[in-house]
């Protein structure tokens, strides 16, 4: 007979969820010592919150044409930082797949790789990228096209190591070189994939090149912080709510292009 192994009894189950719960507690515990976070501090302020509240409304519904210009630069950074990036990530990620990557030290250079650039947070780059070229959008565009490496080939590693491998061993069988088994039997098969993981970061970089804009990286995100700095908190409120309108729309369509490739 084949013996099916033991489940836990209901008292061993109370027994680990109990221990299990203890801990998160402790840890939110010594988390909040840590940081010094208080709900009495947090509702002791609620008179200045509602003082915030009250001069980011309403929007400052007439400051929106200013908005249009820095919008368009946001739009040209994710654009430049998407595309070049969305380049150089295609051959790294073909490199640090484990299943059509030439060699053990060729995958394992290019998989470390990605990780130090998944190490560093886009506001990182833009600031070196500040540092080195000076403030503006020229910066800001080199911080996301570094951004967009590290998301597009991380996903698109992913989905190499996960295609049909019957076709490229026909391949190689055929008497094909390593250039044509990833051109005529990889490639077809993650190409979907890779514009899909191209159009999703081309949504993260809207959103990020408004926030590195805070950094001096240019686009919108420059006349934001103009804005909270000079306490024009009306003014704020409305780019939030330009921004994400806009944000909103380019989503839906970029989901849209998405569900007709995959």
């Amino acid at each position: 007979m084949i013996s099916r192994p033991r489940r836990p009894n209901q008292a061993t189950r109370w027994v680990v969820s109990a221990v299990a719960a203890a801990f998160l507690a402790l840890l939110t515990f010594w988390s909040a010592r840590g940081i010094g976070f208080s709900f009495l501090e947090l509702f002791g302020n609620l008179g200045k919150m509602s003082r915030l509240i009250s001069e980011s409304f309403p929007p400052a519904w007439n400051f929106w044409p200013r908005l249009i210009g820095p919008f368009i630069e946001t739009v040209q950074i994710a654009v430049i930082g998407t595309l070049i990036g969305s380049l150089f990530a295609l051959p790294l990620a073909i490199l640090a797949a484990r299943t059509v990557s030439p060699s053990k030290p060729v995958f394992w250079f290019h998989r470390n790789l990605m990780s130090v650039l998944r190490t560093m947070p886009d506001l990182f780059w833009a600031m070196l990228f500040a540092s080195a070229v000076g403030f503006g959008p020229f910066a800001g565009s080199l911080a996301l096209i570094v951004f967009t490496v590290a998301i597009v080939s991380k996903l698109t590693a992913e989905s190499i190591e996960s295609i049909d491998m019957n076709l490229t061993e026909a391949v190689k069988a055929s008497g094909g070189n390593w250039f044509e088994m990833v051109r005529f039997s990889a490639l077809p098969q993650f190409l979907p994939q890779y514009v899909s993981y191209v159009l999703y970061a081309f949504e993260l970089n809207i959103r990020a090149s408004t926030v590195l804009g805070l950094v001096g990286a240019g686009g919108i995100g420059m006349v934001l912080n103009t804005q909270r700095t000079t306490f024009q908190y009306d003014r704020v409120t409305m780019i939030v709510l330009f921004v994400f309108a806009m944000v909103l729309l380019i989503e839906q369509l970029s989901a849209a292009a998405r569900r007709r490739l995959v």
